[in-house]
């Protein structure tokens, strides 16, 4: 989990013997992430204890009424005269399921938490510690899990869930994810990188060569992070929902309407985000329209004030020309009176003499 968030959020688990572990702890730790002034308000659950006894008849128990036990807080929160306000949501959205690098078929302990958690939550498998496998026994790993996950029905996020399996098609090739763990900085070409230094190498935690660490990353943190919590409401709590009204003895008939109002609740929802999406793309088609249309007239303008100033300069061309023409005529005249007077003199002064 800290090289997921990149912060240390968990201390390190120090080694311990499994036997020694009597039964499976549940440690929900609440966390608030900030990056970019964005707040992720994030609780992680982890089960230390799961799958360390010899006898593991009861290792689920305690997971699977964690998980009721939060869906019946909501449930009951709904039910209360406060519904209308902002409902803690302790819902589990996503639960990692780590599955050992034997190279070999599931585990029965495995198929059956599988099978059983699937039903309650969204499930996306994981191999852990993918730096004990080469590249050839990843491939075959992956497809034993998968087949295996198909034959026993076993559901998982998004493979599962076809609504949400647009956005992420691409990364659905990476599922089971193969991951590797470090809090350890090691140096790669002059930079520091999370990964493991073993003396035939490095294991880089973001090298997508090395395992699917960014992928996983990328598909939780990224492109179904909306997902799962929509997945988590409308598919797993519904159906704890259901469960509980049918045993408080509520008819199948009023379930069939609570299912049709719900569904008509979602198609009213789609249909007005599919009419917010129109309405959006006629006010941008508007908006290019009128900027268009105020561009031509801001253009036309233009045009007619240049066609004003040509004409303004020619008619101060034509006004500079007459001038200039009246000045050579006037010049002209003037010269010639000056010479006229200039001669009279001259006779003038002749007589005299």
């Amino acid at each position: 989990m800290n090289t997921l968030f990149n912060t240390p959020l968990k201390e390190e688990i120090l080694p311990k013997n499994p036997q020694a572990t009597q039964t499976v702890e549940i440690v929900p730790v609440h966390y608030e992430l900030v990056e970019n002034g964005v707040t992720l308000n994030l609780t992680v659950v982890d089960t230390p204890g799961f799958g360390d006894q010899l006898n593991r008849e009861h290792n689920l128990n305690p997971i699977v009424e964690y998980i009721d036990n939060q869906f019946e807080a909501y449930h009951t929160a709904e039910r209360s005269s406060e519904f209308r306000r902002a409902i803690p949501d302790t819902r589990i959205h996503a639960l990692l399921y780590f599955i050992p690098p034997t190279g070999h078929a599931l585990k029965e302990l495995d198929i059956k938490a599988l099978q059983v958690l699937s039903t309650k939550v969204n499930v996306i498998p994981v191999i852990a510690k993918a730096d004990t496998l080469t590249h050839e026994e990843k491939s075959a790993f992956k497809k034993t899990i998968l087949r295996d996950i198909d034959f026993n029905n076993i559901r998982t996020f998004p493979t599962a869930y076809p609504d949400d399996r647009e956005s992420v098609e691409e990364l659905e090739k990476y599922i089971p994810f193969t991951v590797i763990g470090s809090d350890t900085f090691v140096e790669v070409e002059g930079k520091k990188v999370r990964g493991r230094l073993y003396r035939w190498g490095v294991v880089e935690v973001e090298n997508e060569q090395h395992c699917d660490f960014i992928h996983l990353r990328e598909l939780l943190m990224t492109h179904a992070l909306h997902d799962l919590l929509e997945t988590s409401h409308t598919v797993h709590y519904h159906n704890f929902r259901a469960q509980r009204l049918r045993s408080s003895g509520r008819p199948e008939s009023i379930l069939a309407c609570d299912d049709s109002y719900e569904h008509r609740i979602e198609r009213s929802k789609q249909n007005m985000a599919e009419d917010m999406i129109k309405k959006e793309e006629e006010m941008r088609q508007n908006f290019v329209l009128k900027v268009r249309e105020k561009e031509a007239s801001l253009r036309e303008r233009e045009e007619q004030l240049n066609q004003r100033r040509q004409q303004l300069m020619a008619e101060l061309e034509e006004q500079r020309l007459a001038l200039a023409a009246e000045e050579r005529e006037f010049q002209e005249l003037y010269n010639a009176s000056r010479s006229t007077s200039v001669s009279k003199g001259s006779k003038i002064f002749g007589k005299k003499n």
